[in-house]
């Protein structure tokens, strides 16, 4: 209809949405209306929760699809439009009048939502500041707080500041990026919980995704069994297990609607929600109308650096805004800065990533990459032949899958050679055989491809089909059944199954049993699960893994690529460090270097109210 619907990247179904939109209201033949519905998908497609309608920021908005004359002259055109009430049809002015999209007029902007997020926001807005007014559910004595702190707490005064902070308010926020001890502050706030009276089965552990949770669940059994002589307190706490923020509030099919909401809230004294960077605005909305502020204690965990959530909104980044503001939330915040993971230069690469600051270095070849030594990082330069890139990806494989890194360790094909020759039973039984999965498993959370894409040849589907094809030449060249599955290949579940307690995000290895059929292991709190591989839920390929999926992973090894198109919208300052920030000993960063230079220029912004 409009030529400029073709730069605009939307999908088509957008494109229907709008049509219909415009003759819904009697707009059929509306361009200035066409343009700004274009304006407004594109923002919710990047993770707005709205569009910015005042003069100059709605012209910028346009010009990503048009020409900047154009860009002006349509901006005035609607806006002229929409002040002599032209659009009263189809856009509400005010809260009271029900139409598809509203306008929310505040001192500093003007903004164009969609009905449905407006309303989550407000009602967020709303939520969260009943939680800062709420009173203690149960007040500790100062001297039992003392008790508690003295036996627990390290010397981190951020880590004290945060425990203090759960323990003596209704509400608290805890941020900080990788090797903070955010993590330990979680459980030390458990350990607290439970000396102070309060019963586990009176406290959810709740996280956006079932990976995510699972984590909870591991991070509680390795810190709790990691105790010399745990107290029967502590030790009750093992009976915890995280779960997802769907999960908890109990999706009812029929009514499409939630067991527990503001009507029916949570029974807990203590919620606490961890990855909150990951949960978008409408789903924060409704778990948190499910809590009563005045019956139970939230916390907040999260990095408000990593990236926001795939769905519109950035709430936790937005509570925690820079240094040189102020915000109602600044009492109940500790962001936590010690760093204990060890790696002065990784660390360094970090915050020079976070800041937009782009590091020195001189491209080397990816055979020197592979030999850094610790804490160290690399940028390596492709190949516009695509045969060579193959070539690279196998230096990657032979390096991290066939070769010894270490005279005293096998390699992880000689570990796969060995396992097949076992049953699955004692394999995950049987204390030695068990030795064998503890190496594999160990070898491969060592290293990852991270890739900002899913398709095309720097995407983890491309990536991941070139690995599986040499390595299952390597480890199993005679019998193999596809490409994707035989023995030693690294699968990743894409679909929760709770019957099984899979979760999207759980990495797996292939084994072919001794009766030919093949098993599918997975760890769990030291000791291993398998599955038939025909009864597992969705998965694919798990080699080669997006940047969005490694979020709250960790490895020692890390090979960012990154997209061979430097204007990809994908690229930021966020995604970069969320990356980077996955390796504990190497990264080597594999791109153009424009695609790195400008992705440390851009950062994500997402439009919204929540300003605080």
């Amino acid at each position: 209809m409009y030529k400029f619907f073709d730069d605009s990247e939307l999908s088509a179904l957008d494109f229907m949405t709008i049509r219909d939109l415009c003759e819904l209201g009697g707009y059929q033949n509306d361009l200035p209306l066409s343009a700004v519905l274009t304006a407004m998908f594109s923002a919710l497609q990047e993770g707005s929760l709205c569009l910015n309608i005042d003069k100059n920021s709605l012209s910028d908005k346009l010009q990503l699809f048009m020409e900047s004359k154009k860009a002006k002259q349509i901006s005035a055109q609607f806006l002229s439009g929409f002040a002599e009430n032209r659009y009263n049809n189809l856009i509400a002015k005010n809260i009271d009048t029900y139409l598809p999209l509203i306008v929310y007029e505040s001192k500093e902007k003007k903004l164009l939502y969609f009905q449905k997020f407006f309303f989550h926001e407000t009602r967020l807005k709303h939520r969260l500041k009943v939680f800062l007014q709420a009173k203690e559910s149960c007040k500790l004595s100062g001297k039992k707080e003392k008790e508690i702190l003295r036996e627990l707490v390290e010397k981190d005064q951020d880590q004290v500041k945060a425990l203090r902070l759960a323990l003596g308010s209704q509400f608290a926020i805890i941020s900080g990026g990788p090797g903070t001890g955010k993590t330990s502050v979680m459980v030390n706030i458990l350990r607290c919980f439970v000396r102070a009276g309060i019963e586990p089965k009176q406290i959810i552990l709740a996280a956006p995704t079932g990976r995510a949770a699972q984590r909870m669940t591991e991070a509680v059994h390795s810190q709790i069994n990691s105790i010399k002589t745990p107290c029967p307190e502590d030790i009750e706490l093992l009976n915890l297990s995280g779960s997802t923020l769907h999960r908890i509030l109990q999706y009812k099919t029929r009514s499409h609607d939630f067991h527990y909401r503001d009507t029916n809230p949570l029974p807990a004294s203590v919620v606490i929600i961890d990855e909150v960077s990951m949960v978008d605005v409408v789903m924060m909305e409704r778990f948190l109308r499910a809590i009563d502020p005045a019956k139970t204690r939230l916390v907040l965990l999260g990095d408000k650096d990593q990236l926001p959530s795939v769905e519109a909104g950035a709430v936790f980044a937005e509570m925690i805004p820079d240094e040189t503001k102020d915000n109602i939330f600044k009492d109940r915040l500790i962001v936590l800065k010690k760093v204990y993971r060890s790696g002065a230069n990784l660390l360094h690469l970090a915050k020079q990533i976070n800041q937009g600051k782009c590091p020195e270095y001189a491209p080397v070849s990816l055979n020197s990459a592979l030999l850094l030594k610790e804490d160290s990082w690399a940028f390596v330069l492709p190949d516009d032949n695509i045969n060579k890139w193959k070539k690279q990806l196998r230096l990657w494989v032979e390096h991290h899958y066939l070769g010894r890194i270490n005279k005293d360790n096998k390699s992880y094909k000689e570990l796969i050679l060995e396992a097949v020759k076992l049953d699955a039973d004692s394999l995950a039984s049987s204390d030695d055989e068990q030795n064998i999965l503890n190496q594999i498993f160990s070898g491969i959370e060592k290293a990852r491809i991270l890739t900002l894409l899913r398709k095309g040849v720097y995407g983890c589907s491309w990536i991941n089909g070139i690995i599986a094809q040499y390595l299952s030449f390597e480890l199993e060249p005679l019998t193999r059944m596809r490409n994707d599955i035989f023995s030693g290949a690294v699968i990743m579940i894409t679909q929760n199954d709770y019957s099984k307690k899979l979760f999207n995000g759980d990495v797996g290895v292939i084994i072919k049993n001794v009766d030919g059929n093949y098993r599918v292991f997975f760890k769990r709190f030291g000791s291993y699960i398998f599955f038939d591989i025909d009864f597992l839920p969705k998965w694919e390929p798990g080699f080669a893994v997006t940047v969005h999926k490694s979020q709250g992973t960790e490895f020692d090894d890390v090979l960012l690529v990154l997209p061979d198109n430097e204007s990809h919208r994908l690229l930021t300052r966020e995604i970069i460090y969320t990356g980077i920030t996955r390796a504990k000993k190497r990264v080597i960063l594999y791109g153009i270097e424009p695609a790195f230079k400008i992705a440390l220029q851009r950062k994500i912004e997402r439009e919204s109210g929540l300003t605080w």
